[in-house]
């Protein structure tokens, strides 16, 4: 039996779970030449979640989809969960992630409290889409540039630069993985996607390929659509009148803001909010609201920046973060509230959707929405997916919450950054 209700992410109980749910698929049907469907499950056992979710996807598609994305919660055992898609034919590409504690769907939000999965599969005879998944090693720049070559070739488009990339990245090497691709196919490509994610920073995060688990690797989808794709990379922060310049760092660790330790500037500007930390301690939940800013170019007359979400200070009140930072680069500390990162995503879906053609119809979606946001508005994740539908109208749209976002703004360079929402739309 297919269920409807919206499930909020704090909200499920330990020992019950969902039927699998399907949502309906996008408004072009069987005229269209793309369908897209999303489908769930919070059944305990992974393979036993990924079975009930495909024949919910198969029974919305009407056949094997082209492409499946995949997001699963830690609870599933990786290794059943690579086996259940072994089984699929060898022409579905797959591209999974595990999110932090839940998933999404247009259907509601799954896990929580238990497990969760979640698909979103694309259907698209007339467009061609590749997958290619590369161990970091060494150099995680080159593993991208592998990925992302081997992602092309796997389309049958060798030579041809894709509509748009969708990645998962490992945490702590982002930066090098969008260099990475730009090497391999140049600047103008836009590039989305999400960090993976498990329960707690000190969980374990994971990439999925068709019957391939990673722990530690680069996994890209190549992106060549029958239809359109529009797309929008923001947060819910707005800046505020304290900023300062980097004086002294060391890849993702800031020791000192204008000649001053890092923490102690950070908690002038905050008020003393982090007072109780200095000399050692982790701020990452309460620091989601007033994370920094790095100002990244405007969009018209308004200013843009990624945002940075400060993790912890250390004993010298260094500061740690997840991105890189260079010295001379300007911060500005952001603000936020739950209502506005809780409406940031409805208005945000407005954007990607202003940002087509007038008569560009959606028939899909993929989300990213920061794990430390999602933290911020847990016992209200319903009001996340009612603000997608409320702006895109009852499509199908899979969302994970991750730990680090990937996206570009409207004419802009491919960025990692923190505390983000990106949404790409697929459509006629």
């Amino acid at each position: 039996m297919i269920q409807n209700e919206v499930n909020t992410a704090g909200g499920s109980h330990a020992g019950t779970r969902e039927a699998p749910q399907a949502d309906r698929v996008g408004p072009e049907g069987a005229e269209g030449k793309m369908r897209i469907a999303t489908a769930s499950s919070t059944a305990g056992a992974a393979g036993a979640a990924f079975d009930e979710a495909m024949s919910a996807l198969r029974a919305s598609l009407g056949r094997e989809p082209d492409h499946l994305f995949l997001s699963y919660t830690e609870a599933y055992d990786l290794g059943e969960l690579a086996r259940a898609t072994a089984a699929l034919p060898a022409s579905v590409r797959v591209h999974g992630s595990s999110s932090c504690l839940a998933v999404m769907t247009s259907a509601g939000v799954h896990g929580g409290s238990g497990p969760g999965l979640a698909l979103l599969g694309i259907a698209d005879a007339q467009g061609a889409s590749g997958e290619a998944a590369e161990p970091i090693g060494e150099s995680p720049r080159a593993a991208a540039a592998r990925a992302a070559r081997r992602a092309i070739e796997d389309a049958g488009r060798a030579g041809e630069a894709p509509r748009l990339f969708w990645l998962t990245a490992p945490v702590g090497v982002e930066e090098q993985i969008l260099l990475g691709i730009e090497d391999a196919v140049g600047p103008d490509v836009p590039v989305f996607g999400g960090s993976s994610a498990a329960n707690s920073l000190g969980g374990v995060s994971s990439q999925l390929e068709r019957g391939l688990a990673h722990r530690d690797a680069v996994l890209l989808s190549a992106l060549f659509p029958s239809g359109e794709v529009s797309w929008a990379f923001s947060s819910g922060y707005t800046p505020t009148e304290h900023r300062g310049w980097v004086t002294r760092s060391e890849g993702r660790r800031v020791a000192e803001i204008d000649g001053l330790p890092a923490a102690e500037v950070y908690n002038r500007w905050t008020g003393g909010r982090f007072s109780a930390q200095l000399g050692g301690g982790d701020i990452g939940g309460p620091s989601a609201l007033c994370p920094l800013g790095r100002p990244s170019g405007w969009s018209g007359k308004v200013p843009q920046y990624l945002l940075i979400h400060p993790n912890a200070v250390e004993k010298d009140n260094a500061l740690t973060f997840g991105v890189h930072i260079n010295e001379g680069d300007e911060l500005v500390l952001m603000t936020g509230t739950r209502e506005s990162l809780l409406g940031r995503v409805q208005s945000l879906a407005g954007a990607a959707l202003e940002a087509a053609r007038p008569s560009f119809q959606p028939q899909g979606a993929l989300v990213i929405f920061c794990a430390g946001c999602m933290l911020a508005v847990r016992e209200d994740l319903d009001r996340v997916v009612q603000g997608v539908a409320a702006a895109l109208g009852p499509i199908p749209f899979l969302g994970r919450f991750t730990f680090g976002e990937q996206g570009c703004f409207v004419r802009g360079k491919n960025r990692h950054a923190n505390l983000s929402i990106a949404i790409v739309l697929l459509g006629q």
